[in-house]
């Protein structure tokens, strides 16, 4: 079983690998999306076979919930789609473990000899569900499952109103769904003090202090990354598919310092991303180093995911109503518009017939998978506790990059706090309110999420920079004057 994702311009398949000897008919497949006027990047699941028989009401359901507008493509793809496959998966898994039992057979003999059992969701029943939640249980946070077993509900709650199933297997109590834990985790703001974000990007991500076994393979890329979640407040995802034309060199950052673009993320928000010149300076570096030297050496790499077909060429790029974009097939795009699948794969041709990938952060020739970050911070945590300095993170903050962006958030809105109350005696009278600031700035869908940081901005007594190019020159140890003379001053240095 396979989830697949179909782009008609390219019929690219995303995500679908069937064994030798089987197919999958893509043109019929996106005349099906024609007929049902489905977007491109709407995701189905298909048998290992190819045919779609035993995911027919998993197929029915995200159909519908995109008729009715229920979840955008987005949240479809990376989340509703995603917990109901695995869902799917483990009750296949388990049918075939019970017929392999009365055939007196290894699981894995089995499925040689028979193929995975084809079994759609509404067949599961109340202890599939049971089993579910505790394999699920302790590989992940209870708020976690909670939120994917609310997934998993709203299904079962739509086919028995359809009437594909009798009744709800989910176990409902005096209205409450009892299998989920029913814990209410107060959310806490953890964050990092300036001095602490900056020692873990010099020594941990960076690896500055290290000896040379310890040391990351690419420390200037690591530590580019990190300072943008820390500056920005980007959420790891979104900073691991930025592109190398949304942050422009430092030769061509505005007058005063600040470059803005804008990045749709989690649940579809689109928000401007303020980046600096102290960021683009950094990013300025590592793309001069490691990303061009990366390029260089991984060309036979990228020629051969050409021959494959994984990669997405562009003829070249340009500006939209001022924000980047692409230009494919004579029609300049906005990179908005690019998903991050199209953005781990998206590449231009060169004069010289090199290939260079649009991705700011590449590894062997492409971005790296989201868990490469996940096993970054790790490494780094390692690295700053073995080197125990006085500005290392407290032991009861496990630093992951959304640490980074709880810090952007609590730092952003004492520093917007203190700003009023230097101008007008009142902390909440600036431009704007500055929650309602910080909410924009990070994309998020209610005002009560941003709410959550401000108690450890009102509370916070630690030195608090003034504005965005101050957070973000502490973070890489410079001061920021005034910003148009800095930027003018830079660029008379590199020239």
């Amino acid at each position: 079983m396979r989830t697949v994702v179909i782009d008609r311009h390219r019929l690219g398949i995303e995500g679908l690998s069937l064994p030798e000897g089987q197919a999958f008919d893509v043109s019929q497949a996106c005349s099906v999306f024609d007929e049902r006027g489905l977007p491109d990047g709407f995701p189905f699941v298909v048998d290992d076979d190819g045919g779609a028989t035993g995911c027919r009401y998993l197929n029915q359901y995200l159909l519908d919930a995109h008729e009715q507008n229920a979840f955008d493509l987005t949240n479809m793809r990376r989340f509703h789609v995603y917990h109901l496959a695995r869902l799917l998966r483990y009750l296949r898994r388990q049918r075939a473990q019970r017929l392999a039992e009365l055939a007196g057979q290894p699981v894995e003999d089995w499925l040689a000899d028979n193929g995975e059992p084809k079994i759609d969701l509404i067949h599961t029943t109340r202890k599939d569900l049971v089993g579910y939640r505790d394999s699920r249980q302790g590989t992940v946070e209870f708020t976690t499952l909670d939120t994917e077993l609310g997934c998993l509900s709203s299904f079962f709650r739509y086919a028995t109103a359809m009437g594909w199933i009798k009744a709800n297997p989910f176990p409902f109590w005096a209205g409450r769904n009892t299998l989920t834990s029913g814990k209410r985790k107060d959310r806490q703001a953890r964050f990092l003090t300036a001095a602490q974000t900056a020692h873990f990007l010099a020594a941990g991500l960076r690896g500055d202090g290290s000896d040379a076994e310890s040391r990351p393979a690419a420390p200037e890329r690591d530590y580019v990354y990190g300072l943008l979640l820390a500056a920005t407040g980007l959420r790891r995802e979104e900073g691991a598919f930025l592109l190398d034309n949304e942050i422009p060199p430092l030769s061509g950052m505005p007058a005063d310092g600040v470059h803005v673009f804008d990045r749709t993320g989690k649940m579809g928000i689109t928000r401007s991303i303020y980046v600096t010149a102290e960021v683009a300076r950094a990013v300025d570096l590592y793309r001069q180093t490691e990303r061009a030297a990366v390029i260089r050496r991984h060309q036979t790499v990228l020629r051969k995911f050409r021959r494959e077909g994984r990669l997405l060429i562009v003829d070249g790029l340009t500006r939209l109503r001022g924000q980047p974009a692409v230009v494919f097939d004579g029609h300049a795009r906005p990179t908005l518009a690019l998903t991050d699948e199209d953005r781990a794969r998206v590449v231009r041709i060169l004069d010289d017939g090199s290939i260079e990938p649009l991705g700011l952060f590449v590894a062997r020739g492409l971005p790296p998978v989201l868990e490469y970050w996940n096993h970054l911070f790790s490494d780094a945590r390692d690295r700053v506790f073995e080197l125990g300095s006085h500005d290392r993170p407290p032991e009861h903050i496990n630093v992951t990059p959304h640490t980074f962006r709880h810090t952007f958030a609590v730092t952003m809105l004492a520093a917007l706090m203190k700003e009023g109350r230097e101008r007008s005696g009142d902390p909440y009278l600036l431009l704007a309110n500055p929650v309602l600031t910080v909410k924009a700035l990070l994309g998020h869908a209610s005002v009560a999420t941003t709410y959550h940081y401000l108690y450890a901005a009102e509370t916070w007594q630690g030195e608090v920079p003034r504005a965005l190019r101050s957070l973000a020159a502490g973070l890489v140890g410079h001061t920021a004057e005034d910003p148009g003379d800095e930027v003018q001053d830079t660029d008379e240095e590199e020239s």
